[in-house]
């Protein structure tokens, strides 16, 4: 079996597998709300008839939203990995997309560590912002849960190595698995895209996902 984070050629199945099945299990969620939602509008209705107040109408709305959000990633994933999306590279202020990630995080989740200034790529900022958001999300689930997730910067010659960490190392190393979320597998796609590759270390409550951008 190939070593955790080191991809061979029949570990990209696998990460295909586990992507198809983090993406239909984010979906359930928008879908149980919408289902919801519309059970609740029948109660407040006659004769068949919904009736939609601003909270459900509001909910309604959020759900729609994240399952087009869903399908645009899984869209965008899809042209990725087909080679048929053209990418904006750099430069890229590495320090600008990391303080750029920490604005779409969740509120209950942070991002804690320092960026060295002056580090620059010639990385597709848009997608490296997303990625790193991506990768926040998918260590807390991994790791710890604890919301806090800490990230550490490595510069190299040819390549700047930006690590998230989440939990202690301890116990035998395990795969990564649609449980992390179909952030991880997307954000894998954006990085390998930009010419980088990333690796991992899983464990029991433990998850740090490392990500060599080039030059």
């Amino acid at each position: 079996m190939a070593q955790p984070g080191h991809a061979s050629a029949p570990d990209e199945e696998l990460y295909r597998r586990e992507a198809m099945g983090a993406f239909a299990h984010e979906v359930r969620t928008p879908l149980t709300s919408i289902r919801m939602v519309l059970e609740l509008a029948r109660r407040e209705g006659t004769n068949g008839e919904l009736v939609l107040d601003g909270e459900l109408a509001g909910m309604l709305d959020a759900s729609v939203d994240d399952l087009q959000q869903l399908a645009d990633d899984l869209q965008e994933a899809s042209r990725l990995e087909r080679g048929r999306l053209v990418l904006n590279a750099g430069p890229c202020d590495l320090a600008a997309a990391v303080a750029a990630a920490r604005e779409l995080l969740p509120r209950d989740l942070e991002l804690a560590g320092d960026v060295p200034e002056g580090i620059e790529g010639p990385w597709d900022i848009a997608r490296l912002v997303r990625a790193l958001a991506g990768f926040t999300v998918a260590a807390n689930r991994g790791g710890n849960g604890s919301g806090t997730v800490t990230l550490s910067v490595d510069e190299g010659i040819e390549t700047v190595r930006v690590t998230v960490t989440s939990g202690e190392a301890a116990g035998e190393a395990r795969l990564i698995a649609a449980d992390c979320g179909f952030s991880f597998f997307r954000s894998r796609l954006f990085v390998t895209a930009m010419g980088g590759a990333v690796d991992y270390d899983r464990r029991e409550r433990y998850l740090s996902i490392s990500l060599a951008l080039p030059r």
